[in-house]
C-alpha cells in the first residue's frame, strides 16, 4: 500500500492557527477588483487559486476527514495532490502573465528586496517545476486521466501487485480500494516492479518545494492593496 509522509509539509504549512488572531475586514468587491482592469483580474483570479492551494494542502497532511477517508486517508491525500497540480499550474500562469505587464513590475519594485527575491526565486521554481514534472502529470492525472497512461501502468504493473475491495450491501459503503494502486503505478509507469516508498517521497518531496506559493501570493496581495491605498 501507498504510505504518505507529511511531517514536511506540515512543518511548512502548520495546521491550527489560533482564532483569536483573526481579523476580519469587510469591504467593496468591486472597489477592490475594478472592471476593465487586466491587472486586478489577475490578482483576483490569485487570491481564488490561494484559497484553493491552501484547501488541497489541508487535504493531503491532515490526518483524519470523516467521511472523506472512507476510502482510507491515504487515497484522499492523493485526491487533493492531483488537485494540487492543476492548481500549481494555473498559479505559475497568473504570476508570468502578471511579471510581463509594465504596472505590475513597477508597482513589485516598492516591495523590500527580500520579498523581491523570495518572489523571483519561487517562480523560477514554478516554473522548472513545471518544465520538469508538473505540466506533464497535470495533463495525465491532475485535470484528466489520461486512457494511454493509465493503459501503461497497468500493462507495466508487477504480477505480484494486491489490491482490496470492500463489497457491502449498501452502496455507501462499496470501495474500489485499488484505484489507489492504479493510480501510483500509472504515475509512476516509467519505474518497473511495484510501486517503492522511495519514488513516491521523491514526487512528493519536488512538489513539496512549491508550498512558499502561498506566501508569494500573499506578498502579491498585499503589495498591490497597499499601491492602490485600499484597506487591509
Amino acid at each position: 500500500m501507498i504510505s504518505w509522509k507529511t511531517e514536511g509539509i506540515r512543518y511548512l504549512f502548520p495546521v491550527g492557527d489560533d482564532p483569536r488572531m483573526l481579523r476580519i475586514v469587510p469591504f467593496k468587491i468591486r472597489k477592490w477588483f475594478p472592471p476593465d482592469d487586466p491587472v486586478a483580474t489577475a490578482v483576483a483570479m490569485l487570491c481564488v487559486l490561494r484559497e484553493d492551494f491552501t484547501l488541497e494542502l489541508q487535504g493531503i497532511i491532515i490526518d483524519k476527514l470523516d467521511r472523506l477517508d472512507d476510502n482510507e486517508a491515504d487515497y484522499r491525500r492523493t485526491y487533493f495532490w492531483r488537485n494540487s497540480l492543476r492548481t500549481l499550474e494555473e498559479i505559475k500562469n497568473t504570476l508570468n502573465w502578471l511579471t510581463s505587464r509594465p504596472e505590475f513590475r513597477e508597482m513589485f519594485t516598492r516591495e523590500p528586496a527580500e520579498i523581491r527575491t523570495a518572489f523571483d526565486e519561487l517562480r523560477k521554481e514554478l516554473n522548472k517545476a513545471s518544465d520538469e514534472f508538473l505540466r506533464i502529470l497535470r495533463n495525465r492525472f491532475g485535470g484528466h486521466l489520461d486512457a494511454s497512461i493509465v493503459q501503461a501502468g497497468l500493462d507495466n504493473m508487477d504480477y505480484a501487485q494486491e489490491g482490496m475491495v470492500q463489497f457491502a450491501d449498501s452502496r455507501g459503503k462499496i470501495r474500489y480500494r485499488f484505484a489507489l494502486e492504479i493510480l501510483w503505478t500509472s504515475i509512476l509507469r516509467d519505474v518497473p516492479g511495484a510501486i517503492t516508498e522511495i519514488q513516491l517521497e521523491k514526487l512528493l518531496g519536488d512538489t513539496a518545494k512549491l508550498i512558499p506559493a502561498v506566501k508569494a501570493l500573499d506578498d502579491v496581495v498585499n503589495c498591490y492593496l497597499r499601491v492602490r491605498r485600499l484597506p487591509s
